[in-house]
């Protein structure tokens, strides 16, 4: 296929949009706590599509993933499943027209922007919703997304410790705990560096305020990272999923943290 419009990538593809600004909770809080405009794309992650997007993904995160939470779990609870199969289709379309997909997703980029700007507010990107892909190592030409629009912040969660190697100026990165990598997370904060940290508790204002010793700040209020500090841990309540069994599951692994514990 062959990008021209937004308008006509959508009748070719059947699609709706690749990203938008916000399209969920917690991209809302970024508007009022923030103010900020935030694009974020949702993918279908790790291998749900047939193409892998989160290579440090665990058995834990695929079965607690937030693909699940929000709209798309309202669908699911309705026997639906629109939002995970356009996330699919998305991510396929990724694989198999990257050139297409891309040329779709700066085109979306460009016209955000230009709205952040007319209702004056910041703009902001995150491209990972629910993946885990280097976008540092997708070209468009001989330029990545962070050199084409270098002008604006970028910023993401990542399992992947490799992505923080030569890292864009302009792209925060927040690493994540699986319940297995607290030896690689102590060296990120010792460095600087943030990690996120999901924790089982009934309000995300009885996240703690330390953990291992180290400072820990509301994740829940705002999804926008890149003013977190440094070394800092960012807390993040447990989002329920609708399988109760797969719940019960993650909830008694390593990866949520138990604070009796």
């Amino acid at each position: 296929m062959k990008f021209t419009t937004i308008a006509n990538a959508r009748k070719q593809t059947g699609l709706s949009y690749l990203g938008n600004i916000n399209s969920s909770a917690k991209m809302i809080k970024n508007q009022i706590v923030s103010n900020n405009y935030t694009y974020i794309i949702y993918l279908a992650p790790a291998n749900t599509s047939g193409y892998n997007v989160c290579s440090h993904s665990t058995p834990e995160c695929r079965m607690g993933c937030l693909n699940t939470s929000g709209r798309a779990g309202i669908e699911i609870h309705s026997h639906k499943t629109v939002i995970l199969n356009a996330r699919i289709k998305k991510t396929r379309l990724f694989f198999e027209d990257q050139d297409f997909f891309m040329q779709w997703m700066i085109a979306e980029i460009q016209m955000f922007q230009r709205k952040a700007k007319k209702d004056d507010y910041y703009f902001s990107i995150r491209l990972n919703g629910t993946s885990d892909i280097d976008w540092q190592a997708v070209k468009i030409g001989d330029k990545n997304i962070f050199e084409m629009f270098s002008d604006v912040q970028f910023y993401d969660y990542t399992k992947n410790p490799y992505k923080f190697i030569n890292k864009a100026s302009n792209y925060h990165l927040t690493f994540s705990y699986t319940g297995h990598n607290w030896v690689k997370c102590n060296e990120f904060l010792q460095q600087g560096l943030n990690v996120a940290m999901v924790f089982k508790v009934k309000k995300a204002t009885d996240i703690p305020t330390m953990y291992n010793g180290y400072e820990v700040i509301n994740g829940d209020l705002t999804d926008y990272r890149p003013l977190d500090g440094q070394g800092v841990i960012v807390g993040l309540k447990w989002k329920r999923i609708p399988n109760k069994v797969t719940e019960t599951f993650v909830l008694n692994s390593p990866f949520v943290i138990k604070l009796n514990n």
